[in-house]
């Protein structure tokens, strides 16, 4: 069963909707700093944890997989915060900033293998 968390509340929610569509998983819980938007959301979507705090939402044990749709400059250190939890991990374009970025994430993800 995938048991996923998202990072981001604008392309994220073409992610959730996809996610919980898909047999055998669905969103846990949700990421967003935005606690307007949070409010929100909370009116639409049920059953799903909202979370303002980054650092919580990693400490989470019952998801094993990360939807990224954050802003762009986010994308590196979520994608090394997952990787370290051993997270499988999607990740809205672009995956990163820079050729130095991307050479860190394939040396993370390879060492977590």
């Amino acid at each position: 069963m995938i048991k996923a968390g998202i990072i981001g509340t604008g392309v994220g929610l073409k992610h959730f909707e996809a996610i919980n569509n898909y047999r055998g998983s669905r969103v846990v819980c949700i990421f967003e700093k935005n606690q307007k938007k949070i409010k929100k959301l909370k009116k639409k979507i049920k059953n799903v944890d909202f979370i303002y705090s980054e650092k919580k939402f990693f400490n989470r044990k019952d998801i094993n997989f990360v939807s990224i749709a954050s802003y762009d400059e986010y994308h590196y250190f979520q994608i090394l915060k997952a990787a370290e939890k051993k997270l499988d991990i999607i990740v809205e374009k672009p995956i990163c900033l820079n050729f130095k970025e991307l050479k860190k994430i394939n040396s993370l993800i390879k060492k977590k293998k």
